[in-house]
């Protein structure tokens, strides 16, 4: 990859309204040349599952699921494809890339390579209760790292939703590339959720298939749906709880950690390690109150296990959870705000791949390269990092590494819960989500 500047020092804010086709055709018009080129990358040879597989899995497996598990997503991507005017497979191409992404191995010969940008892209994540923090507020936060394509093309877009109210949804705010339905996110409900990847040897290809050593390897027809979609629709929920149910229940094929958070009473959240079969359920420790994630498991039951192991091919997630705790932690008793948080996503030990990730200029890999199965290292850095404030309904996020980012600030307005004085829940509240200001911090 050719390393440019970027072309703007912040990302679009892509706002859109009303039922799911009509805000997906918004999304789609406003954001067509970055849809387009998404999904040029991602239909380029060795990024995902060959051309015939894809399509496959995309109209024998996805669709069927998605129609059952989630029709008003269907309709909404069904939108953008309509307003950026490509097919409706791309945009499932681009709300499924990490998953197939994940599944590539069995399509590659040794020592290709030909899957890194997209497999081993890794994120620091971590949840902030409200004694944690100077303002007690409930915070969820992310340096995501990714391709850096993304940063550099300017291909990510931060998404505003406003449902039709009636929905009876709440509004939410991604970041997420253009294309997608979201990534990380926050909802007016109070509920953000953040995700990291991670790589497990139950992770498999939804349909029968040969490998490129010509093996056959035969798979159960049953509907599964790209994880993506899982953060999506925890957004969409009422409240935390109905959120986990979402989560447990959700088919998929593939692993991944979702960090998820609620602003109710004093906050709280947790980490769900995922794979096909199972959800390991990770939590903070109860002085400290604050959770961290990194990108390889780390819940005793997975990792005890001799029938299945983590994917992760070593590298900074060993050292992203200790190095950016060390950077919080002495702080964890009422005196975290933004600016800490962020000095601590801007830490460089292991530059450039360090928590807060640079592009490698020159990335040789002179020892681990001649090592079997050679992960390579694509281009990667940390192409945004977002401070969703559930207790505020505010999203602190910068294009590109912390570091040398610009701060904005959104405030997200929409439906809100309140409780009644018999302790049920109500929503009132309607509004778009304006810009206040860029941050100090």
């Amino acid at each position: 990859m050719t390393l440019i500047q970027p072309s703007s020092p912040t990302y679009q804010h892509v706002v859109v309204t009303g039922l799911p086709h009509a805000r997906g055709f918004s999304h789609g018009q406003q954001a067509k040349e970055k849809i387009r080129s998404n999904v040029a990358h991602y239909k380029l040879p060795g990024q995902l599952t060959p051309p015939a597989i894809t399509s496959k899995i995309i109209n024998e497996v996805y669709i069927p699921a998605i129609k059952t598990y989630f029709p008003s997503g269907l309709e909404e991507m069904q939108g953008i494809a309509d307003g950026s005017e490509v097919p409706l497979e791309d945009i499932i191409i681009l709300n499924a890339r990490y998953d197939l992404a994940r599944v590539t191995n069995d399509f590659l010969p040794s020592n290709s390579g030909a899957l890194a940008e997209d497999q081993a892209n890794e994120c620091t994540s971590a949840v902030f209760v409200k004694e944690n923090t100077t303002s007690g507020d409930v915070v969820c936060a992310q340096n995501w790292d990714m391709s850096a394509r993304l940063w550099l093309n300017d291909t990510i877009i931060y998404l505003e939703v406003h449902p039709d109210p009636s929905e009876h949804k709440p509004s939410m705010f991604f970041v997420t590339e253009a294309g997608q339905l979201g990534r990380s996110g926050m909802n007016s409900f109070g509920m953000a959720v953040t995700a990291n990847s991670l790589m497990s040897t139950d992770d498999y290809v939804p349909i029968s298939h040969i490998t490129s050593t010509g093996i056959f390897v035969p798979v159960e027809p049953k509907q599964v749906l790209p994880i993506s979609l899982l953060r999506r629709m925890f957004l969409e929920c009422s409240h935390i709880s109905e959120g986990l149910v979402a989560i447990d229940n959700f088919p998929r094929h593939v692993s991944n950690n979702l960090t998820v958070s609620s602003a109710d009473t004093t906050g709280f959240g947790m980490c769900l390690e995922i794979t096909p079969d199972r959800v390991y359920k990770v939590y903070s420790d109860v002085e400290s109150a604050y959770i961290v994630h990194t990108n390889h498991f780390r819940h005793p039951g997975f990792v005890s296990r001799s029938d299945i192991r983590d994917r992760y091919p070593g590298g900074s997630s060993w050292f992203r959870h200790q190095q950016f705790t060390k950077g919080v932690h002495p702080h964890r008793r009422g005196l975290l705000n933004n600016s800490k948080i962020i000095s601590a996503f801007s830490d460089h030990l292991s530059y450039p791949e360090s928590v807060c990730c640079h592009p490698d200029k020159n990335p040789v890999d002179s020892v681990i390269s001649h090592y079997p199965d050679y992960p390579f290292r694509g281009s990667t850095a940390t192409v945004a990092c977002v401070l969703y404030n559930i207790s505020q309904n505010t999203i602190t996020v910068c294009k590109g590494p912390p570091c040398e980012g610009i701060f904005e600030t959104f405030h997200l307005e929409g439906p809100i819960k309140q409780k009644t004085m018999s302790g049920s829940e109500v929503t009132n509240g309607c509004g778009k989500e304006r810009q206040i200001g860029r941050a100090h911090v």
